[in-house]
């Protein structure tokens, strides 16, 4: 079996049609090789742009194409035409699943498909190198970055350019290849589900009624002796997170626990922190961001969606119902607490007699 890295360049422009900005791309550059990654042959191809006429200047930094070099290019439907004759067979890969949107969002542009004619079966390059060098998985590992840590040689390599790009990122997987390893990340991509995955938008939940948020979500273990700890005081939203004080009986520490929640089509991955105290006092008071750059301990954690295997636009208006607020402002402010939620045992009692105690005292005592 043939494998094609496939890389693709574009420039943002605003559509007349759409109403709106899109991706138009502008570059093909691919490599094709064989089960043992050796090199059978490459594409490239510039596309002349249909839609904006001018690249941005941003674009033009990156790539060092001008729109003299792009005004001799092919359509996008003959460079597509192309492309799927060498392509064959193989599967393709890409590093990461910003270049299939973009190719879905082209496609849909100018044949009024969102399917990709030569896409059987893919591979996403940039899950399967995170996973061989056992990435951080709360982060994107970029191409540059992967071959940093695995110690290859960029020098030859014009950054930014679609064939050189695609060379780059066949050498990560000449470095990290096991052909069993990479079996179980080759995706049928004539199924459906396959669009729907990789269509859903993320949604931050920034609600804590949100019925897919448990109650053990908003605990948290101190990170010293690992006990339980209290939470002092009420969850407050910010940066899109929740944060709160926690007081630890056991060894008398305190510290911030902050709690994420994103919603990805497999279900709501909660992410977890501890934040000293001390430690985010002073970036409070320098101005500077307070979650960034600080050591934390991070959770994921997978929970059940009901609405899995739907239609994506029934699956959002579902969750809008369930969850209620997912676009709700993210500017810092007070929440009610847990057992205003319905979600905590704790229970505020209210004195029976106030002001008028004394007085019916009193009148018993005249009887």
């Amino acid at each position: 079996m043939d494998f094609v890295i496939l890389d693709l360049e574009w420039n943002g422009t605003y559509s007349r049609r759409l109403k709106g900005f899109m991706n138009e791309i502008i570059e093909f550059g691919a490599v094709k090789v064989d089960e043992n990654l050796n090199i059978l042959d490459t594409f490239s191809a510039l596309v002349r742009p249909q839609v904006g006429k001018k690249l941005s200047g941003k674009i033009k930094t990156l790539t060092n194409l001008t729109n003299e070099d792009l005004a001799t290019g092919l359509q996008f439907m003959q460079v597509m035409s192309r492309f799927k004759k060498w392509m064959g067979k193989a599967i393709l890969m890409t590093w990461g699943t910003s270049d299939i949107l973009a190719l879905i969002e082209n496609c849909k542009y100018f044949c009024g498909s969102e399917r990709i004619p030569f896409l059987k079966k893919y591979v996403n390059l940039q899950s399967y190198c995170e996973e061989k060098l056992h990435y951080d998985v709360n982060k994107r590992m970029g191409l540059s970055t992967s071959a940093q840590l695995l110690g290859i040689d960029e020098q030859d390599i014009e950054h930014h350019r679609a064939l050189d790009d695609s060379m780059l990122s066949l050498r990560c997987l000449q470095k990290l290849y096991d052909k069993e390893a990479l079996q179980l990340f080759v995706q049928n991509a004539e199924e459906k589900v396959f669009y729907d995955k990789i269509l859903f938008k993320t949604v931050i939940v920034c609600d804590l009624s949100n019925p897919l948020i448990k109650r053990t979500d908003m605990m948290f273990n101190c990170d010293i002796c690992g006990r339980r700890a209290q939470r002092e005081g009420d969850w407050v939203l910010k940066n899109k997170s929740y944060r709160a004080t926690f007081y630890c009986k056991n060894c008398r520490s305190k510290f911030y626990g902050r709690v994420q929640f994103k919603l990805k089509y497999d279900g709501l991955v909660v992410k977890k922190s501890i934040l000293p105290i001390k430690e985010l006092e002073v970036r409070e008071k320098e101005g500077k961001d307070v979650c960034a750059r600080i050591p934390t301990k991070e959770v994921r954690v997978m929970a059940k969606d009901s609405t899995k295997g739907k239609n994506p636009k029934k699956r959002e208006t579902l969750l809008t119902q369930e969850g209620g607020k997912a676009k709700e402002s993210t500017q810092a402010k007070e929440l009610p607490n847990m057992r205003e939620t319905g979600k905590s045992q704790e229970v505020k009692v209210k004195p029976r007699y106030r002001g008028n105690y004394k007085k019916k005292v009193e009148l018993k005592k005249k009887d």
